[in-house]
């Protein structure tokens, strides 16, 4: 009997010890937040309108920024608001789940969303063991690692938006992505002639994991870009059974800052000209460079707010990669979107 007590004595103290150590997390981010809050409120973006230093608005004379509010989000409720975002990559088309559960050895969930404190926060993490997707072959074993989200607008953006968002990657190896993709419908179906189109407003990484001249190559093309302290912007033209074009054709850039992407937040933007001719990249209301896609990207775009686990990242140990890190730590953080457009006065 003593035996028995004493077992359930010691189950009961590792239960308010884990309680303990998952309430002290949350409260590590809460305080986290609100001191981010509380700067962000010293330095005010004006809410109302467009984010552009002087002389930086390509607004016409005549016109005037209206905001997009089923795209548009301050991220102050408790929980998502799920009438205009997806927290699940799922897309049902005719039947058939036609969504993209991220990179081979990533996963995007939904229990990796969350909001408080004024933000999106979408959680990084490393397995226990790995996963299937839903569309996974269960024949063969999981590769699925680690966990992060895809958060898109149920709203699809248009040609002649001003799209903007203030982020900050997490300390990890997972991306921090802003961007827009043709929707996942057969290119007969789909609202560009069939293209398969993809503007991306910002992808980097909080953690770098590889060298020049190690053993895993993949990473090689991306080391000297140092993408944990990038703002890497691209317009992609993908192959697709409608314009059978073979290789991927790409337009973009990229700048680096002093800091590295998990160290602080930036405002990232891109203005998309009406006739899709054009697409001006923004750091922090300036225009950084205006891009010429191969092809005018006239129709509308899901937005999308993703973490992933690039397939070019090399894996190492869980704490280098940044999966030991508290909770606080391992958020990609939102603090809003906003998405305008142009009317007339």
């Amino acid at each position: 009997m003593t035996k028995t007590f004493k077992i359930i004595f010691i189950f009961l103290m590792i239960s308010i010890l884990a309680c303990s150590n998952s309430d002290n997390d949350e409260a590590d981010v809460t305080t986290n937040e609100k001191e981010i809050k509380n700067q962000e409120e010293e330095n005010e973006v004006d809410s109302t309108k467009p984010t552009f230093l002087e002389n930086e608005d390509p607004k016409p004379s005549e016109k005037k920024w209206v905001k997009v509010e089923e795209l548009s989000d301050e991220f102050d409720g408790d929980e998502l608001d799920t009438n205009k975002w997806n927290p699940t990559p799922e897309f049902i088309w005719n039947g058939q789940d036609r969504g993209w559960y991220g990179s081979s050895r990533s996963l995007f969930e939904a229990d990796n969303v969350s909001t408080g404190n004024g933000f999106l926060r979408i959680e990084g993490e490393k397995f226990n063991s790995p996963k299937y997707s839903p569309k996974d072959n269960t024949s063969e074993a999981p590769q699925r690692r680690y966990g992060g989200a895809y958060v898109y607008g149920k709203t699809l953006a248009e040609p002649g938006y001003y799209i903007e968002a203030r982020m900050k990657a997490s300390k990890t190896a997972m991306s921090a992505a802003f961007w827009l993709k043709s929707e996942t419908k057969p290119c007969t179906d789909n609202f560009n002639d069939g293209e398969n189109l993809e503007i991306d407003i910002q992808e980097c990484v909080g953690i770098f994991t590889g060298e020049l001249g190690d053993e895993w190559t993949n990473d090689d093309w991306a080391v000297n870009s140092e993408w944990d302290k990038i703002f890497h912007y691209n317009t992609h033209r993908h192959n697709s059974p409608c314009n059978n074009i073979g290789e991927r054709q790409t337009k973009g850039g990229k700048t680096n800052f002093d800091k590295k992407n998990a160290d602080e937040f930036h405002i990232y933007a891109a203005y998309w000209h009406a006739d899709g001719s054009k697409i001006d990249f923004y750091i922090d209301g300036a225009l950084e460079k205006s891009v010429t896609p191969v092809i005018p990207f006239k129709g509308a775009l899901r937005l999308i707010m993703s973490s992933n686990f690039y397939d070019w990242i090399e894996e190492i140990n869980a704490k280098e990669m940044g999966f030991e890190n508290p909770l606080e730590e391992r958020y990609t953080r939102f603090d809003w979107v906003r998405v305008w457009k142009l009317e007339e006065l």
